[in-house]
């Protein structure tokens, strides 16, 4: 049973974001986009909530901050 949701982060466009929830849905993190902005009228005022269950904030972190670009040589 979940025990609500929290935002990990906030991104100012679309393609950051998704790749976010790409990583975390990879791990089987549990997680979703909430769109704050106006993003059809081409503005972002809010910006985009990746949002996770609160008893996966902590791995979700983990995952988030993982840093692959030593393996890409």
């Amino acid at each position: 049973m979940s025990d609500g949701w929290v935002t990990l982060t906030v991104f100012d466009n679309l393609p950051q974001a998704e790749i976010a929830r790409g990583r975390l849905l990879a791990e089987a993190v549990p997680c979703l986009l909430v769109d704050r902005s106006l993003l059809p009228l081409g503005i972002v005022a809010g910006g985009i909530e990746l949002q996770v269950e609160t008893r996966h904030h902590a791995r979700a972190q983990r995952v988030l901050s993982a840093d692959y670009s030593g393996e890409l040589e």
